[in-house]
């Protein structure tokens, strides 16, 4: 069965569109196709769901960001807070 769906597309659309198929060696119905059945075959709820890919530095400004509201005069941590050691003595000591 064959389905026909018309998509608006801008000339530069459907450059890059082209470019893409291009680029992987494909026809342009085959890399549609291969969109398509990726969609559909994923859960609904992850449809509605757009995930939000974050770049390195907004990541970058958002831990600066979340420095600045650190208030003045907090000591930094010291590395021995962060050592196996401190981080799990609880858990050590439910095996015993």
């Amino acid at each position: 069965m064959t389905v026909t769906v018309p998509i608006p597309m801008t000339p530069e659309e459907q450059a890059t569109l082209l470019a893409h198929a291009k680029a992987r060696g494909v026809s342009v119905d085959s890399l549609l196709r291969k969109a398509v059945l990726e969609v559909i075959s994923s859960n609904p709820e992850e449809v509605s769901r757009p995930q939000q890919q974050i770049r390195a530095e907004e990541l970058d400004q958002a831990f600066e960001e979340i420095a600045d509201m650190i208030p003045d005069g907090i000591p930094p941590l010291p590395k021995e807070a962060l050592s196996r050691e401190s981080i799990y003595t609880r858990e050590d000591e439910w095996r015993r």
